[in-house]
């Protein structure tokens, strides 16, 4: 578990981008179990939410949260940029209304986004080392599980070996 703390407009950016997230059809889906992922980022948006009052959030998050949230943050910078262009839209379910909620400015200029994918940019660069970390981490898990289901299937093909005439 890592514990991320976010400023004021981080917190807020860090919000956003999980909204993204969240909003996108099959986001919250593991490709492997098709069921709901394992470290779903619904939890972080409660979590982040209940703190953006404060001047510092904290939060704590696995690897695969950190992780989705770096990705999070990329998609969100480039909605941003959507947004802005056109002229307050957005393609993805809860983003228009939560980036008008946490700036309201935006209901009335929406170019706004475009100065917003600075901040979305700079947080995925401070949260880039805690982001290979977790990549790290998944990856060393991964080579463990597959180690260990390699030692459980065992040499079952040298049973073949006391089987052959000689």
């Amino acid at each position: 578990m890592s514990r991320l703390q976010f400023q004021a407009t981080d917190a807020k950016v860090a919000y956003l981008a999980v909204v993204y997230h969240l909003g996108r059809p099959g986001s919250e889906i593991d490709p492997e179990t098709m069921g709901e992922h394992r470290a779903s980022l619904a939890p972080l948006a409660e979590a982040i939410r209940g703190q953006l009052d404060q001047a510092v959030t904290s939060v704590e998050a696995n690897s695969w949260q950190v992780l989705r949230l770096g990705r999070a943050l990329q998609g969100a910078s480039n909605e941003l940029r959507q947004y802005g262009i056109a002229e307050g839209r957005s393609a993805v379910g809860g983003f228009s209304e939560a980036l008008v909620e946490l700036w309201p400015e935006a209901a009335e200029d929406p170019s706004i986004a475009s100065d917003l994918v600075q901040h979305a940019v700079m947080l995925q660069r401070r949260l880039a080392a805690a982001v290979a970390e977790a990549e790290a981490e998944i990856a060393a898990e991964a080579a463990a599980a597959e180690a260990e289901r390699q030692a459980r299937r065992g040499r079952w093909w040298q049973v073949w070996r006391g089987l052959r005439p000689s």
